[in-house]
């Protein structure tokens, strides 16, 4: 039997019996031309267990930046437009230690960094405390990638002018729990309200974003070993159909956060305020 979701509200379904699954519905929206994330956006419970994500035990959480100490912070995405893009990209690439992320000097030559974009948390004095590297390119392109493990440069050089369909995460981390949610919130809340984005791929060799994937069940979809500097780097790939990807609970959560929601939260110390935050738009 198939449900309209668009005329059920979820509230319904949790005073029903016959309550699809999460798969079932990401499934069925489809069908109806509607979005998972529209639905669940409008539960107030369902709401509550995303801003509990990403605030829940924000004071208890230890920092692995060394001046960090859970201070407030501020997130925004940048371009090649903006005047940091270049000082941020060199710090990405130097410290994210994956070897297709190789990008060599001048990096204002690259004529196909357009599509590259960067989600960056900056706290007291602007020092960075947590960043997401991501590209926005077509399915057949990610596809390859996979399958022949190219580096960055390879992969900017080969994106092409069609319509992108597919969003290709390289990096993405914090220095707490809470900032690496907070991040993660923003690209996949720009990836959910993006209808045309039918595929998301994480594409990393570091090891606590894989561990993150791996406690939200994701199931790894290639490994591939790269040699370098005399090291073998397992560089870990986990592929997501739309519907996949808002078939899983926890990225769901941090996937129907808005921008406005998640700049409320950063900025409240109290439940009242949560509370009050989960109701902006």
């Amino acid at each position: 039997m198939f449900y309209n979701l668009d005329s059920i509200t979820v509230s319904r379904w949790e005073r029903g019996v016959n309550i699809p699954s999460l798969a079932k519905q990401a499934k069925i929206v489809e069908l109806y031309d509607n979005e998972l994330t529209c639905i669940y956006a409008c539960d107030q419970k369902f709401l509550q267990e995303s801003t509990h994500l990403i605030k829940c035990h924000s004071n208890q959480q230890k920092s692995i930046h060394p001046y960090y100490k859970n201070d407030e912070y501020n997130i925004q995405t940048i371009d090649i437009k903006d005047d940091s893009f270049y000082l941020v990209l060199r710090m990405i690439l130097r410290y994210e230690g994956n070897p297709t992320l190789m990008l060599q000097p001048p990096l204002q030559e690259f004529d196909s960094l357009n599509d590259l974009k960067i989600s960056v948390a900056t706290a007291v004095n602007g020092q960075i405390v947590g960043h997401c590297l991501f590209l926005t390119t077509t399915e057949n392109v990610l596809t390859e990638i996979i399958d022949t493990s190219k580096d960055l440069s390879a992969i900017i050089n080969s994106n092409n002018d069609n319509e992108h369909d597919a969003m290709l995460v390289f990096s993405s981390s914090g220095a707490t729990k809470q900032v690496e949610n907070s991040i993660m919130s923003t690209y996949l809340h720009h990836f959910s309200q993006q209808r045309k984005m039918r595929c998301l791929c994480f594409y990393t060799c570091d090891g606590n974003l894989a561990k993150t994937l791996n406690l939200a069940k994701l199931k790894t979809y290639r490994v591939t070993k790269v040699k370098f500097q005399g090291r073998i780097i397992n560089i870990r790939s986990y592929l997501l159909k739309r519907s996949e990807l808002m078939a899983n609970r926890f990225l769901l959560k941090l996937a129907i956060i808005t921008p406005k929601q998640l700049g409320c939260l950063l900025g409240a110390n109290t439940k009242e305020q949560v509370h009050e935050c989960t109701h902006c738009r």
